[in-house]
């Protein structure tokens, strides 16, 4: 397992590290989208600060913004903030972030954690 979950109220933050394949953002995202918490949440955070390698294929991707996108459907007012200064996730997830542009989700890019939840309890 390559990622940690950390729940703050109803909010998450999830954090990766190591090499991640799909199996771990599908677990992860599986695990937070059965918790009772997820209908009341305001914000996610997907830290990928400390990943080594990005494993997904663009299919993958695409599947993981699928499934997002109809789990939006439950609760559509999320802040979705990722984080990262890894080139080739920042070009990997674009397809991720024109899929969900169909949603009411926001969805913002940073740099660092500290931004990140900045952001988020705006």
């Amino acid at each position: 397992m390559s990622y940690n979950i950390t729940w703050q109220d109803s909010n998450v933050i999830i954090s990766f590290e190591g090499n991640v394949n799909y199996q771990d953002v599908n677990e992860a995202d599986n695990i937070v989208y059965g918790d009772s918490r997820f209908d009341d949440m305001k914000y996610q955070i997907a830290d990928f600060s400390k990943i080594e390698k990005f494993e997904l294929t663009e299919d993958e991707v695409q599947i993981i913004a699928m499934l997002d996108k109809s789990s939006s459907r439950w609760n559509n007012k999320i802040k979705l903030a990722v984080v990262t200064l890894d080139l080739y996730l920042l070009e990997r997830i674009k397809p991720y972030i024109e899929t969900m542009q169909d949603t009411e989700w926001s969805i913002k890019i940073f740099e660092n954690i500290f931004e990140a939840k900045k952001w988020c309890i705006e």
